[in-house]
């Protein structure tokens, strides 16, 4: 599922400009190797700042899903805190969304009755609602599209879609969990345009979780490498290029280069 997650645990003492802290996290599967509970975290702690654009990677099965899921309130880990800023003051402010960007619209609805029912369930004013519809549908070009259902669309329409809806209240925190999967590098280009504007315009929190480096080098701001069980940080870096950004660049290259290193480092 998609959309307004539940509340994480809360704890005290959240830092002023974090959007979201983890505070010692254990959390194991029920699967047992050898006899033994394998914990996926162990006394994890991280730190999200409040309107950043961070990304969370790592291989494939190195716990990233579980970790946003964690960061949501989807899954509840067994020991440890999950703060929040107090300025999220109701279930919508913080959003998740999946893979799968089925999960993130009614598929008895239009294009454009998807993107105003958020809205309208909210009680926006009617004005302001058109505003951030057309908005919306301009900014992921929508708006030709504005008549068609879901099964209509092609997998980049479709995502566009997803992210225009729940997107569209303007929630503090979100967290994308491997949006880009099944996209054209295309299409990922227009998408990321569009997310880094409206992280901008809303003053929102941006998580991306991602196994691809290319779709972190475009969208993020920091860059968080998880590796090895239990999980730990193997790399945090800060990207200071402006955006749009340049891969035919050396310092683009040198980036990369420092996010293969991370995640080579993860594996060994």
């Amino acid at each position: 599922m998609s959309g307004p997650t539940s509340g994480p645990i809360s704890g005290p003492a959240l830092s002023p400009r974090s959007a979201l802290e983890l505070e010692d996290i254990d959390f194991s599967f029920a699967a047992r190797v050898n006899g033994i509970n394998v914990a996926l975290y162990k006394d994890f702690s991280l730190r999200i700042e409040q309107g950043s654009i961070v990304t969370i990677m790592g291989a494939s099965g190195a716990g990233k899903s579980t970790l946003g899921r964690i960061m949501a309130g989807i899954v509840i880990p067994q020991k440890g805190i999950v703060r929040r800023s107090p300025d999220f003051t109701r279930p919508s402010d913080l959003v998740y969304v999946d893979q799968h960007p089925m999960n993130s619209v009614f598929p008895w609805q239009t294009v454009l009755e998807n993107v105003r029912y958020p809205l309208e369930k909210l009680g926006w004013e009617s004005r302001e609602r058109r505003d951030r519809i057309c908005y919306l549908m301009t900014l992921f070009r929508l708006s030709a599209l504005s008549d068609v259902y879901p099964a209509q669309l092609s997998g980049g329409e479709l995502q566009r879609l997803a992210l225009s809806r729940c997107l569209s209240w303007k929630p503090k925190l979100v967290i994308l969990d491997e949006p880009f999967s099944a996209l054209d590098g295309q299409v990922k280009a227009e998408i990321t345009s569009a997310l880094h504007e409206l992280a901008l315009k809303d003053r929102m929190t941006l998580v991306l979780i991602t196994h691809n480096v290319s779709d972190a080098l475009a969208l993020g701001m920091r860059c968080i490498i998880i590796a090895r069980r239990p999980v730990r940080v193997m790399s945090d870096l800060d990207f200071h290029l402006g955006f749009p950004r340049e891969e035919n660049t050396p310092d683009y290259g040198a980036m990369q280069q420092a996010l293969i290193n991370g995640i080579r480092d993860g594996l060994v």
